[in-house]
């Protein structure tokens, strides 16, 4: 999995504001760790962090959820009052609700039912067109072990666990957001910085 972009043959971080919604050490932890918890909640934060990229940028503040404790949950409906996406909406709500089961039920873990519906979710959204379906999706990782030998790992939903066809749906659904964030903005005339040093 490469959170890159490549442009002219080279490889160029996402950044600017997307920094924090595209930080690649999040996404390693998630496909490093085999605890579910840690995955999904790696994953809320990641989109707590892209809700509030977006209600920033909305608004023009600098920090609209700033100064005290506001919960995902109303975060998301202040989002969606302020015009977010209808059918993101219902997925980012479906995770923190995943995400909510395992801070109260100790034990919980993902099921395949919950998994199956973020995903059916995910590819019902069909911009942008070039992107696969989540099925189709692979990530590969490469490597050194401990005796500096090169190793490579590929994660498939078909043949993934709950955990892995989680960061795979994950993936999919953050390459969806962000670009349905950078055409809102493009839209609503806000300027923003995807590849550092570059502005859009």
């Amino acid at each position: 999995m490469n959170t890159n972009e490549t442009t002219n043959d080279r490889i160029v971080p996402v950044g600017g504001d997307f920094s924090k919604v595209f930080d690649h050490k999040d996404y390693l932890a998630m496909v490093n760790t085999t605890d579910q918890a840690a995955c999904i909640l790696r994953a809320h934060l990641i989109l707590e962090e892209a809700l509030n990229l977006w209600a920033n940028k909305v608004t023009n503040c600098t920090d609209l959820f700033g100064g005290s404790f506001v919960p995902f949950k109303t975060k998301l409906t202040i989002a969606k009052n302020l015009g977010f996406d209808s059918d993101l909406t219902k997925i980012l709500d479906r995770i923190n609700e995943i995400r909510n089961r395992f801070s109260h039920r100790r034990g919980y873990e993902m099921d395949t039912q919950s998994i199956e519906s973020i995903k059916d979710k995910v590819n019902a959204i069909t911009e942008p067109k070039s992107l696969l379906r989540c099925e189709e999706f692979s990530a590969f990782i490469s490597g050194r072990d401990s005796a500096g030998q090169v190793k490579e790992i590929a994660y498939t939903y078909k043949e993934g666990d709950n955990r892995v066809k989680f960061l795979i749906t994950f993936v999919m659904l953050m390459l969806k957001l962000s670009w349905w964030m950078q055409k809102d903005f493009q839209r609503r005339g806000i300027r923003f910085i995807i590849i550092s040093g570059i502005d859009s």
